[in-house]
């Protein structure tokens, strides 16, 4: 085999420019749609687009200099020259030749052929799911009704009604292309572009499904069942895998994601695993004590209030939270009491804290005409 400079007509030493310039001037005297009667074209043509990987790249021109091919020995192939192999994923048909071929010449090299149909996966939706506080906390189970593209029932997902063949594009002649020649300027370039009737797969329904009209899906209503785990939060999202919309061509279906709302509660307030809540005690509750019921989630539970107890106190009650199923975590119910002042009082009311306030000595300004007469 040639030397690579050889192959393109350069020096050693010569600029990328100069070799970019040689390739593109090679290239579109030896390609093979402008020279279909030379049978040697399309292999003076491969032999230009190989040397030119190799020379554009500036780490494998380096290695080529340094070692005549890619491997670490002397020069390699059946001619002692640079051995291609499977360089840069040029196997014969596919890989390198064809990706530069596609990306300078805006086409496909050699005769186009019929794209196989390709499965593709289906898209994800997504929903909102509202839930109650108590949902949220110990779990639930929902049904839940989604529209969606779901593959068509009428055809079966082919496109085509039931009984009619799948024949070869009438556009493209079964090869998927549409061909044509464009003035560049490195002359009259053959190009290829995906058929618009077919889509680039060669083959279209002989009449087409009268349901979906070809489209292989239609937009179905569906019912989905989705288990909600004890503890999840206020904005989480729940993915349910396959629950999307269908694919194409036997292709996967898609997801679901369920963005979860989770409605407040009048009593209760959550954070993390730990449930809060505010229970108001009268002020004598505070001073003497007393035994309460406290609501949770759980149900009432019996709290002991001991004497002399503060405003803004908290009380745990262990176990009575939340029993996350994603963390494992066991919350517990915390409460936070208010002691109220009375706003108003009675005369019999006023007249027994006076005399507390007596007992305590307490100097108490302004004094009432019940406060004088227990002073005096």
């Amino acid at each position: 085999m040639k030397d690579l400079y050889e192959i393109l007509g350069v020096p050693k030493g010569a600029s990328d420019t100069d070799v970019k310039r040689a390739y593109r001037k090679l290239a579109q005297k030896y390609h093979p749609d402008l020279n279909k009667d030379d049978k040697e074209a399309e292999a003076r043509f491969k032999k230009v687009n190989q040397a030119y990987e190799v020379l554009s790249d500036k780490q494998k021109r380096q290695q080529y200099d340094q070692f005549g091919s890619m491997g670490n020995g002397p020069r390699g192939g059946p001619e002692g020259g640079f051995d291609f192999g499977n360089f840069g994923g040029f196997s014969g048909g596919t890989g390198g030749f064809a990706d530069i071929f596609e990306s300078f010449f805006g086409g496909n090299a050699g005769q186009a052929r019929p794209r196989r149909s390709r499965a593709m996966r289906g898209n994800d939706i997504e929903a909102e799911l509202k839930l109650k506080f108590e949902e949220s906390v110990f779990g639930c189970e929902k049904i839940l009704e989604i529209t969606k593209a779901d593959t068509c029932e009428h055809c079966k997902g082919n496109g085509a009604e039931p009984g009619a063949k799948i024949v070869n594009c009438d556009n493209c002649n079964g090869t998927g292309h549409i061909r044509s020649i464009k003035q560049t300027i490195l002359g009259q370039i053959s190009t290829s572009r995906a058929c618009d009737k077919c889509g680039g797969e060669g083959r279209v329904p002989e009449k087409k499904c009268t349901k979906c009209h070809g489209a292989m899906r239609t937009r179905l209503k569906s019912k989905v069942t989705v288990k909600i785990p004890a503890g999840i939060e206020d904005r989480s999202i729940v993915k349910l895998s396959g629950k999307g919309e269908a694919g194409i061509n036997g292709g996967p279906y898609g997801d679901l994601y369920l963005h979860v709302t989770v409605s407040g509660h009048n009593k209760f307030h959550r954070d993390g695993v730990d449930i809060k809540s505010i229970e108001n005690i009268d002020l004598l509750q505070a001073v003497l004590g007393d035994k309460i019921k406290i609501p949770t989630v759980h149900g009432d539970i019996d709290l002991k209030i001991p004497a002399g107890t503060q405003n803004g106190d908290v009380f745990t009650l262990k176990g009575y939270g939340i029993n996350s199923e994603r963390t494992g975590g066991q919350g517990s119910h915390l409460v936070q009491i208010q002691v109220k002042v009375p706003r108003k009082l009675s005369s019999k009311e006023k007249e027994l804290y006076a005399q507390l306030a007596a007992e305590k000595g307490l100097e108490i300004e302004p004094q009432t005409g019940i406060l004088k007469r227990l002073r005096s």
